[in-house]
């Protein structure tokens, strides 16, 4: 179940904007920060929070679509 999970998830991932895919990837498997990721990418730290969120709530409506 789980790498059925997983596998949803990296093929929801790749269906995101680049922008909101560099920054979800940053945040969470990197674990970087808000400001590390503006810095690193060169987003605005308003955006690079607006990119984070809004891929969140794609993510889950796309897994929520292939669950």
């Amino acid at each position: 179940m789980l790498d059925q999970d997983l596998e949803a998830l990296k093929k929801c991932i790749d269906q995101l904007k680049n922008e909101q895919k560099e920054c979800i990837k940053l945040f969470y498997l990197e674990e970087k920060c808000y400001q590390e990721i503006a810095e690193s990418t060169n987003y605005e730290l308003k955006k690079v929070k607006s990119y984070i969120q809004n891929g969140k709530r794609n993510l889950k409506i796309c897994m929520e679509q292939n669950g």
